[in-house]
């Protein structure tokens, strides 16, 4: 008998440490290589005005994000940023949010904010 594929789904409970935690990452590593600025282009009301670019998301924030090259931006919002965690996730096939937490670092945060605003890695 040959072998035979299913696909598996499973629910991921995400916090909003998590997202910030991996956000810190992204804005203070991950992404310089292609994203020369990150600007706050949108704070939920009942968040105080000195949040930090790296914790807005979490709240439902709107971060602008620029290319270092050109003039090309892009909004980074709580749904991309989840949307591209889901992506990763099912690409490097993580089940456990904890697990991922621990083990992430730059090339981590910066595939998930890429998959979150391209949907795919653009930037290599």
């Amino acid at each position: 008998m040959s072998t035979i594929k299913i696909k598996v789904e499973t629910e991921i409970e995400v916090l909003p440490q998590h997202i910030d935690d991996l956000m810190v990452t992204a804005l203070e590593g991950g992404i310089n290589y292609w994203c020369r600025k990150a600007k706050i282009v949108s704070i939920p009301e009942g968040v105080d005005d000195n949040v930090l670019a790296s914790d807005l998301i979490s709240k439902g924030g709107v971060l602008e994000m620029y290319d270092a090259e050109s003039n090309d931006k892009w909004e980074l919002t709580l749904e991309k940023f989840l949307n591209g965690l889901k992506l990763y996730c099912e690409e490097y096939k993580y089940t456990d949010m904890e697990d991922l937490i621990d083990n992430h670092d730059a090339c981590t945060a910066d595939s998930i904010v890429q998959y979150a605003l391209f949907n795919e890695i653009v930037f290599g």
